[in-house]
């Protein structure tokens, strides 16, 4: 996705965007510079100082040297957590706003990317990417400024003290240097491997914990935890690849570094015994030598985990560049008053953009009055549910309209569209949260009344009421702790509670028991008055009571028309009726 250069470029300026416009943290960053700066002057001539007045003779002047690298020691000392803390300060408000941000990015993806994509990898990717971003910056201001700065500013010391000793010094740590890069580019490989293994396993963890009951009703604890083993065992082999490498290149920079040291050793000695040098800057290139050794072993190992959090921001950019496919209108209208009028004109739709794709809609028209009951039927793949989605804006049409009063919905925002819909569809749509909490999803600022009220329409106040804990009752992940009727009902409540003109319920009964389906299907009555109601619906029973039915059939309107009238023409509906009740029958002579 991002290669070479451009994806330190892509993470420098990310972060440089976000915790870099951070004046405390800026601030840190110049307060550790010069602090380092500081250290890397003190020490080296402390004890330059210190080994000169010595070798004179002259106590007094070393003793007082000891006692000024002492003063100033304490005082950089005391600095340090005051710099962390200065950081942390603006760290802390960067980190809630990227957060924020990149979460925000995230919900406001298209549905059919999170069709596309684990839930458990989209939960753990985001928390990866806030920890590593925060890493990142910290372990730029600790470790890497202070890494380079041990490396350039003595450099630059022992080019001052002596132009060929700090030349060949030069040199060799840019021989150093680009080894260092070449090792940390051979890396490279296993570190997106690791990315795949991880994302790959996050997810299918996840996976496992949401469906356990699948796991469990089938008795396959054991296989799917040996998949959780093998997936690990994957990556402990990748992980036994990796660090062989890199103890290879450890090895041979090793032999560079021993190099490089006894060169610039002898070096110094050879310029030393030529009279080219004092005793006093002899110390200070060697004490310098040892301080840019130490920076290129650190370097290495900071190029190393470098990598490694850039690679682990590297996959946020695929939601924060996303470009979705369904999309905002530049200048959107807003709809004020609306009726609830519907019109399907014309319009075709297809799930594969690929040529010669069969469209799951073609040419489908359907007006709705506003305040009209309509049930939609067909078989399994007909498009019903397609109607759903392209009416809520979840997928725009390929061809022709899809109008609110009059307006085409593309003109209008996504939120705008579906604040005026209340949408329930098939599996309810619970929160681990309190009953409370998942019925005002669709308006916060609602009343203890108002919510009452909306569970009492939806024929779920009673039982809501006989729980423990009423209103503040956990319902448990999805709403596991009720049942299947219970769960229906509380998301019919929600859609009642959101006030919006239009309902659709998509399948709203299909998995119920005929005692739950008839529960929710007697609140019809009070939960419908007033609005414009899509019903799709397997169970015709369901629709019975509807203004019209409309029978689709490959993605065509085939027939239209209330339940009396459809059974009389004989047609498709008819047939699907008489289907049903052979098969309610059946069931009931089994009983």
């Amino acid at each position: 996705m991002f290669r070479g250069l451009s994806k330190y470029k892509l993470v420098y300026n990310h972060i440089w965007n976000t915790y870099g416009q951070s004046r405390t943290v800026q601030v840190s960053f110049v307060l550790q510079i010069i602090a380092r700066i500081c250290r890397l002057v003190i020490l080296p001539v402390a004890i330059s100082i210190i080994i000169a007045n010595l070798s004179k003779r002259n106590f007094s002047s070393a003793q007082n040297a000891v006692f000024l690298y002492a003063c100033f020691s304490f005082v950089l000392g005391a600095l340090t957590p005051l710099i962390k803390y200065i950081g942390m300060l603006g760290e802390n408000k960067a980190c809630r706003e990227i957060t924020g941000n990149y979460f925000s990015r995230l919900i406001s993806a298209d549905l059919d990317y999170f069709h596309s994509n684990l839930a458990g990898y989209l939960t753990t990717a985001t928390r990866q990417y806030v920890d590593s971003c925060m890493q990142f910056t910290r372990a730029l201001r600790d470790r890497y400024l202070n890494t380079i700065l041990s490396i350039v500013f003595p450099l630059c010391v022992i080019l001052y003290l002596d132009i060929p000793i700090g030349l060949v010094a030069f040199a060799l740590s840019a021989t150093q240097a680009v080894y260092l890069l070449w090792a940390s580019h051979t890396i490279t490989p296993y570190r997106t491997r690791s990315r795949e293994i991880y994302k790959r396993n996050s997810g299918r963890m996840a996976d496992i914990v949401s469906n356990i009951l699948a796991v469990k009703s089938t008795a396959k604890e054991e296989i799917r935890a040996e998949q959780v083993r093998q997936g690990s065992a994957d990556e402990g082999q990748l992980f036994y690849e990796r660090y062989t490498m890199q103890t290879k290149l450890i090895a041979l920079r090793e032999a560079i570094t021993v190099a490089f040291f006894l060169v610039l050793l002898w070096l110094t000695v050879h310029r030393m015994s030529g009279g080219h040098i004092s005793i006093t800057a002899a110390v200070l290139v060697v004490t310098y030598t040892t301080t840019i050794l130490t920076g290129i072993y650190q370097l290495s190992d900071d190029l190393d985990e470098h990598d490694d959090l850039v690679d682990k921001i590297i996959p946020a950019f695929e939601i924060l560049n996303r470009k979705n496919i369904v999309t905002d209108p530049a200048k959107p209208k807003v709809l004020k008053k609306v009726r609830g009028q519907v019109a399907f004109k014309d319009i075709s739709f297809s799930y594969d953009k690929n040529k010669g794709a069969t469209p799951v809609l073609t040419g489908f028209s359907l007006s709705i009055p506003a305040g009209q009951k309509v049930g939609i039927v067909g078989l399994s793949g007909a498009g019903k549910s397609t109607l759903a989605k392209l009416l809520l804006r979840f997928n725009d049409v390929d061809a022709g309209q899809i109008l609110i009063d009059g307006t085409d919905i593309r003109d209008l925002k996504q939120t705008d569209v579906r604040k005026h819909i209340a949408y329930i569809p098939q599996e309810p749509l619970l929160f681990h949260a309190s009953i409370r909490d998942n019925v005002i999803l669709s308006r916060p600022n609602a009343t203890n009344k108002e919510i009452r009220e909306a569970l009492s329409s939806a024929h779920a106040l009673k039982f809501v009421d006989q729980l423990p804990e009423g209103l503040e009752s956990i319902v448990g992940e999805r709403g596991v702790k009720l049942s299947g009727g219970q769960k229906q009902r509380i998301a019919i409540a929600r859609a009642v509670l959101q006030h919006s003109p239009i309902m659709v319920l998509d399948e709203a009964t299909s998995a119920l028991d005929s005692e739950s389906e008839q529960i929710i299907k007697d609140s019809f009555t009070e939960v419908l008055k007033g609005k414009t109601a899509i019903v799709i619906a397997h169970r015709l029973s369901t629709l019975s009571e509807m203004d019209r039915i409309i029978v689709i059939e490959k993605g065509v309107c085939v027939e239209d028309g209330p339940h009396a009238k459809l059974l009389r023409q004989n047609g498709l509906y008819a047939r699907l009726w008489r289907h049903q009740l052979r098969h309610d029958e059946d069931l009931s002579s089994l009983d």
